[in-house]
């Protein structure tokens, strides 16, 4: 393939540079690249650490596409670790792609895959409006799915350890009676601590929130306002969406080499 045509790709279906929520770094991250730019082997990784660059460079893999960034503010200084994965990037001409917040919005993106993964049903996108000013799918607003011949209604338990189970995650914050019937989930892929989106998911009618931050003013406002708020940790949620890139790119592009690279969550379970 060549660059014109995954960055198409990825910026006009896939990850929509559109969807950002902030001014983020979005697209071509590192490298100098022409349109026609061939590409043979493709690497997807959650962030862009140094075991990640150097299995890329390994691998001569022509372009990274990771969530992160090597950054996520302006380089107004150069500190050793960024001046080895530097170096180690400029050993073979390898380009990367960051897709930032945009893939928290995205079809097929991290909130919808929440959702898939939690067996819920979609019945409306959340919309937020950007620092630009732009309606941004950023979230998604799903009913549970009765499977048990009794019907029995959610409550706050059983989502939790739906989420341990399908998410495979060991522990979960939470706000709220875990006995509390759960209606309307409002999901969020994101670390997103603005208060408004909690307000705005409560004149959606939502009675639960998740998403991968809880702060002291979001804990306090659901706990005032009778949301129930869970917190997850988003590395395996990530992944599981970067996946999903993963095989679709690898069927449109069946003659090119695509590898994934896990870092492994850097967050660790004290038990």
């Amino acid at each position: 393939m060549i660059f014109d045509e995954i960055k198409s790709i990825i910026e006009k279906h896939l990850s929509p540079r559109l969807y950002r929520i902030n001014s983020e770094n979005y697209g071509l991250h590192y490298g100098q690249v022409s349109k026609k730019k061939f590409i043979k082997r493709i690497m997807f990784s959650v962030d862009l650490s140094l075991e990640s660059i150097h299995y890329a460079i390994k691998n001569k893999v022509n372009l990274i596409i990771s969530l992160y960034g090597l950054t996520s503010e302006p380089i107004k200084n150069f500190n050793q670790l960024l001046i080895n994965k530097l170096t180690l990037l400029s050993k073979y001409p390898t380009l990367v792609f960051v897709l930032s917040s945009s893939f928290i919005a995205a079809e097929g993106g991290i909130s919808e895959t929440i959702m898939e993964a939690l067996y819920l049903k979609l019945d409306s996108p959340f919309n937020v409006e950007n620092d630009k000013g732009e309606i941004v799918p950023i979230g998604r607003i799903c009913l549970p799915n009765l499977y048990t011949k009794t019907k029995k209604a959610l409550n706050l338990d059983n989502l939790l350890n739906r989420i341990k189970s399908n998410l495979q995650i060991e522990q979960v914050s939470f706000v709220g009676d875990s006995s509390a019937e759960v209606n309307r989930i409002c999901i969020v892929g994101g670390e997103i601590t603005d208060l408004n989106y909690l307000r705005r998911a409560l004149k959606h009618g939502c009675d639960c929130y998740l998403s991968g931050n809880i702060n002291h003013n979001f804990a306090d406002f659901a706990r005032e306002s009778g949301l129930k708020l869970i917190q997850i940790p988003l590395y395996n949620c990530q992944t599981i969406a970067l996946r999903k890139m993963y095989n679709f790119l690898s069927l449109e592009f069946p003659h090119d080499e695509f590898y994934f690279y896990d870092s492994k969550n850097p967050v660790k379970i004290h038990n």
